[in-house]
């Protein structure tokens, strides 16, 4: 009878092993384990920049039926978990907002493609997920620069119309901001996004004003100069935040640790209760005496 105790005691002996190659078995074993039970953010990431690729083709080309289905299979995405793994949260809502126009668009048949400058903003924030480093987006910094020296150059003209000049360079300026906002939200959050645009605003009312009012020389030159040092800040920005990871690390979290060594500990109280009480009254039939 003593089977009894005994199987108790080798199951806890085989659940101490299995315990311990957990805590102190390969780490890739480990990492397989948990790749299993939560999904990998990285090709969640991969998925989509492949889904706003297509999308973005597709309104280059004006399919609108393919678009269609790439637009819902982004939906989905934005939808997932993926927004609490990997970039900041005004870059989610600045993508579904994207999304959610090009779907009105397409569902209400309207004519052209009034929908391209979004598939191109969601194009450049998931490449920047997915290749934080060497994004298409850093390529507007010398665009965005050279709008700035033209408008520079337009506001030193000559002639009476240099404001107005001005001015109309600084649309282009405003395109280009507009197009990259939803990237650098994903990357950095609203903050550097918001203080561009407010400075682009800021010199476009001073340089409305000089219109009627040519005192404000000095302003507009200092307005100008501030307005190149945030963009030039804000596309450093990327090297100063290079060593942080985009897609953020996932825990491993393994339950079957944890049940191994629950089942141990209890298997030794059994197995100890067992003992005892064997050796107080062994199992058996006793012969009678």
């Amino acid at each position: 009878m003593k089977i009894r105790f005994i199987i108790p005691f080798v199951v806890c002996i085989v659940m101490t092993i299995g315990y311990a190659n957990l805590v102190w078995g390969s780490g890739a074993s480990l990492q397989a384990f948990a790749s299993r039970l939560t999904p990998d953010p990285s090709k969640q990431v991969q998925r989509m920049d492949n889904i706003a690729s297509s999308l973005y083709e597709a309104a280059y080309t004006n399919n609108r039926q393919a678009a269609y289905q790439y637009v819902q299979q982004l939906q989905q995405l934005v939808d997932g978990e993926l927004k609490y793994a990997a970039g900041n949260a005004e870059g989610w809502q600045a993508v579904e907002r994207d999304a959610n126009t090009i779907e009105k668009t397409l569902v209400k048949g309207s004519l052209g493609t009034s929908w391209f400058v979004e598939a191109a903003r969601i194009k450049l924030t998931a490449d920047a997920l997915a290749r934080p480093n060497n994004a298409l987006w850093l390529q507007y910094e010398k665009i965005m620069l050279d709008d700035i020296s033209r408008v520079e150059k337009a506001w030193k003209r000559q002639t009476d119309d240099g404001a107005i000049a001005a001015r109309a360079v600084m649309i282009s300026l405003e395109k280009h901001a507009d197009r990259i906002k939803p990237a650098v939200s994903m990357m950095y959050g609203s903050k550097h996004e918001t203080e561009l645009m407010e400075r682009i605003q800021y010199t476009n009312r001073l340089l409305e004003a000089s219109r009627k009012d040519k005192n404000n020389v000095a302003s507009i030159n200092r307005s100008m100069l501030e307005l190149k040092d945030t963009l030039t800040r804000m596309f450093n920005q990327n090297q100063l935040e290079a060593d942080v990871p985009v897609v953020a690390a996932v825990p491993i979290s393994n339950p079957l640790r944890w049940t191994l060594l629950l089942g141990a500990f209890i298997s030794a109280i059994l197995t100890y209760i067992g003992w005892r009480k064997y050796k107080e009254n062994p199992f058996g039939v006793k012969p009678i005496s």
